[in-house]
């Protein structure tokens, strides 16, 4: 069954702002076991609408926040103390949103501070790619873009992402299985290409030269979290020639002009290419030391915002302001499948329950750690509840997904 999304409108941007007054496994696995287990949260609530807000449920929240960073602090003594920036929101409405810390030496953290986002920049791409093929957008030679459109149509050179099914017959890799994760294609910050540095800079055309040589492997069409493919998802993009337009956009200018509006999006913008005015929390704690550097995380973990900016985002995207229906409904439908209870849709893994489904990604790079969630009702009104959390250090992912827990609890709370 494929979800259906309110036809509600978010609240615009000046509107939120007065509201708001390592090459090694370690980096995938923290990033697949922290958003796996914050969706089994709903386990514990049998309603995912916010019960109201009241001044007691916004004290406890500050209480539970702070508590969090008190513990976080004294776990790691020799570091700075950290900031988090939160945001809390239901049925459109900003619940709660505020900074807690300082994102910089005498510089309080707020809702609009800026962080790296880590992997929830693959929500970001996904729904771009899936913009342009609603767009009807076409390659350079005229083919248009499709979700089966197999890779080796897209790419020179790639003829062999190919795979065995049951029997002698192969599949191709397409545009589908990049964006669900089943492209079998190796994770490259896992197994980065042997002529690669994962601490030094690369170039996306060497970057995509060595993926190139890659060769899927596995069973076909299972899930596998996989940096690769969305790298692949934003060189895609760069290949595609929008209606009305004379040649590709670059993938950071497509989005900027045709999806960041569409949420009000002000404060989110790319690691080194900040929006303007952008005011960037300092990264205290740092764990990971690899794939910081460009072109690694292209397309699947190079985007930065703010708290605030991430409710605007889950608002319009749950209003259909984002993506046509279709399109929108097809991010948030559980295709590759991660465990007995958990799929990965496109840019969100998705557990399905008996009465709400939820669509969460978690986001760790180095110094920086992130959570964005939606709870959802299943038909009706299709009310949510969503819990955002940024926080600048690496150190302590499981922490946050323990807190993020505490905050949707909180917010449900009867």
């Amino acid at each position: 069954m494929s979800p259906r999304l309110s036809g509600r409108i978010g609240p615009p941007a000046a509107k939120r702002r007065a509201l708001a007054a390592s090459s090694r496994p370690a980096f995938v696995q923290l990033c697949a076991r922290f958003a796996a287990a914050v969706v089994t949260l709903l386990y514990l609530t049998s309603a995912v609408s916010a019960a109201a807000w009241t001044p007691k449920k916004a004290a406890e929240a500050n209480r539970v926040v702070e508590q969090f960073l008190v513990h976080l602090n004294a776990s790691h003594p020799d570091l700075p103390e950290a900031a988090l920036s939160l945001a809390i929101g239901s049925h459109d409405e900003l619940l709660l949103a505020k900074g807690f810390g300082e994102a910089a030496p005498g510089v309080p953290a707020t809702a609009h501070t800026v962080y790296h986002i880590g992997s929830i920049a693959k929500q970001f791409t996904a729904a771009a790619v899936l913009d342009l093929i609603a767009r009807h957008a076409h390659l350079r030679n005229g083919t248009l873009l499709s979700l089966d459109l197999a890779l080796a149509d897209i790419f020179d050179g790639v003829e062999h992402w190919t795979a065995h099914g049951r029997g002698p017959q192969k599949h191709a890799v397409t545009l589908r299985n990049l964006l669900t994760m089943t492209s079998n294609l190796p994770n490259f910050t896992r197994r980065p290409p042997p002529a690669t540095n994962p601490w030094g800079r690369i170039g996306a055309p060497e970057l995509l030269s060595e993926v190139k040589k890659m060769r899927p492997w596995g069973w076909p069409n299972t899930f596998e979290y996989s940096n690769t493919s969305y790298f692949l998802l934003a060189e895609v993009i760069e290949e595609a020639v929008a209606p009305g337009e004379a040649r590709p956009s670059a993938y950071y200018d497509y989005l900027r002009r045709n999806i960041f509006p569409r949420a009000g999006l002000i404060e989110t913008g790319f690691i080194g290419h900040y929006a303007p005015g952008s005011e960037v929390a300092i990264p205290v704690g740092r764990r990971l030391r690899v794939f910081d550097q460009p072109s690694w995380l292209k397309g699947s973990a190079d985007m930065t915002s703010s708290a605030a900016d991430l409710f605007a985002w889950n608002s319009a995207f749950m209003g259909g302001r984002i993506l046509q229906p279709e399109s929108a409904a097809l991010m948030i439908t559980g295709t590759g499948r991660v465990s007995p209870e958990i799929y990965y849709g496109m840019g969100w893994f998705v557990e399905y329950r008996r009465d709400h489904e939820v669509f969460s990604h978690a986001g760790i790079v180095p110094g920086y750690t992130s959570i964005n969630m939606i709870a959802a009702e299943t038909g009706g009104d299709r009310g949510w509840t969503s819990v955002t959390l940024l926080l600048n250090t690496d150190v302590a992912p499981d922490d946050l997904q323990n807190l993020a827990k505490e905050l949707m609890r909180l917010a449900q709370e009867r």
